[in-house]
């Protein structure tokens, strides 16, 4: 998801950047609750009929999908927070709060995107200065990334 703030007063541009979620939080503990009711259930059932050692693996099967579960859902709260003005570049990095912060000078940076060699693998986004190069929107699809390069040269175009 591509979302763009403008301040015209203050001269100012924030693009956010998350991925797509394709569920929350909420849905995604009923989907472990279901996968968990349904496991334990065969597993009793299995359990009453002599078969006690289905059980254990019942309850990893269902440690495992939530572990899983959780870490997909970590990953899709991941973002990025671009913000330029006149004089200054900001890219913020993180996972619910900051990680990573990269400023530079507006003039002296550039964005580049990098074209894949071959048309299954995606084109990569890069900011450019200082001698460091800084991916952004490595987890957005193409049209979004499309959409974002529209943005930041319109952005940069205003700015001049």
């Amino acid at each position: 998801m591509v979302k763009v703030e403008s301040n015209i007063a203050e001269n100012t541009h924030r693009i956010l950047l998350r991925p797509n979620q394709s569920t929350d939080w909420k849905m995604s503990l009923l989907f472990i609750f279901v996968i968990a009711f349904t496991c334990l259930a065969i597993g009793i059932g299995f359990a009453f009929a002599g078969a006690t050692m289905i059980l254990p693996f019942a309850g990893l099967e269902v440690l495992f999908v939530g572990i899983c579960v959780y870490l997909v859902m970590k990953k899709t709260y991941k973002q990025e927070v671009i913000t330029l003005t006149k004089e200054k570049l900001k890219i913020e990095k993180g996972t619910g709060k900051i990680d990573q912060v990269w400023e530079y000078f507006r003039m002296w940076s550039y964005v580049s995107v990098e074209k894949p060699e071959h048309p299954w693998y995606p084109a990569h986004i890069i900011v450019t200065s200082k001698g460091e190069r800084v991916p952004i929107g490595d987890f957005l699809n193409e049209d979004e990334k499309e959409d974002l390069v529209t943005n930041l040269e319109r952005i940069i175009d205003q700015l001049k």
